[in-house]
């Protein structure tokens, strides 16, 4: 359990300095952050089955 409320503190960590950034950097800059983070994804998906 607090592993858990450990990882759920990090994600809205995380959600908050997106906010954040989301304010100040490009659209573009979104998009390439975007495919960096399906790439990643696809690569633990993978790694895991």
């Amino acid at each position: 359990m607090k592993r858990r409320n450990k990882t759920i503190g990090w994600i809205i960590a995380a959600a908050g300095v997106m906010v954040i950034l989301s304010l100040v950097l490009p659209t573009s800059f979104w998009w390439f952050i975007l495919g960096v983070f399906l790439i990643c994804v696809g690569i633990s998906i993978t790694r895991r089955c």
